[in-house]
């Protein structure tokens, strides 16, 4: 259920054991930092971007608090050996966060917490020392399927399975050549990431954001803006960020998708300009908004 992603299936018989990454390890602690925040409101002509995209990569900034805890563990038991993992190394953080009592898998796949919601991020330390346990939180998601119900692609075809090959998030991160036009209609306005199966769970009211993250772009950009970015600009605004991922190609496919989606006729003058363009994704990705915005 991973479309493309072929790195996701690579090597499963690593993945079912911290030890296989790190041998020493006899137990392994885990930290959540909270994103979160309140939504903006979507204007017109405007894109939206998943909430965790909108700060600095959070990849080194969790790796540096937990090489800080490592240092702390090595200073009151010398000797202790340990290893830093974020969602970069072949461990299974989402797993050992509910072994760990942080909180329960819900319906969208994503681990839930009474206090944090879902929009957090999971590091952790592997060490080499017997620590005391915590016990897994039971699940409560209950009877709601609000997230389920709400995803626009229908990626979620049971509870906690997620087909990536339909979800808003792998589209416009992701995947690399033209969206399928049985999609298009369903991302919307979202230019990258996807955050609508979140931000309709209960848990995610009262959630409080981690002032660790500072939020480095707004939640939403002008379609107009992004299509503006030329190379260079786009390395200076977006390479600190999460969304240098989809690269700038990918992000003007999705800007331009946007704009078909987004009824305003104010851009069919960026779109007319793409039509003509030399890279067949974006001329026939403008070619579809255009139409699209004639005919409404």
């Amino acid at each position: 259920m991973h479309a493309s992603m072929g790195y996701m299936a690579k090597d499963p018989s690593g993945r079912d054991s911290i030890v296989k990454w790190f041998p020493p390890a006899k137990s392994a602690i885990l930290l959540a930092f909270s994103y979160s925040g309140k939504p903006a409101p979507v204007k017109r002509g405007e894109g939206r971007i998943a909430r965790y995209a909108l700060s600095d990569d959070y990849h080194g900034v969790l790796k540096a608090k937990v090489d800080s805890m490592l240092a702390w563990l090595e200073s009151v038991r010398p000797g202790t050996q340990g290893k830093a993992f974020v969602d970069s190394s072949p461990v299974l953080e989402r797993l050992y966060a509910r072994c760990a009592g942080l909180g329960w898998v819900g319906k969208n796949s994503m681990l839930l917490s009474p206090k944090l919601g879902s929009f957090f991020f999971l590091t952790g330390l592997a060490v080499d020392a017997e620590l005391e346990y915590d016990e897994p939180m039971p699940e409560h998601c209950g009877e709601c399927n609000r997230c389920m119900k709400a995803c626009p692609t229908d990626a979620f075809p049971a509870p906690r399975v997620l087909d990536a090959s339909k979800c808003i998030a792998y589209f416009t991160i992701e995947h690399r050549g033209p969206i399928p036009e049985g999609f298009r209609k369903g991302i919307g306005d979202w230019v990258f990431g996807c955050d609508v199966c979140q931000e309709v769970c209960p848990f995610n009211r009262f959630a409080v954001a981690n002032p660790l993250f500072v939020r480095r772009i707004p939640e939403t950009l002008p379609l107009e803006q992004v299509l503006a970015h030329a190379e260079k600009e786009f390395k200076a605004v977006f390479k600190p960020t999460p969304m240098e991922r989809a690269r700038r190609r990918g992000l003007l496919r999705n800007a331009l998708l946007a704009m078909g989606n987004s009824g305003d006729a104010r851009h069919i003058p960026a779109l007319e300009r793409y039509v003509t363009s030399d890279d067949e994704v974006l001329s026939e990705q403008a070619r579809w908004s255009l139409e699209r915005l004639r005919r409404t």
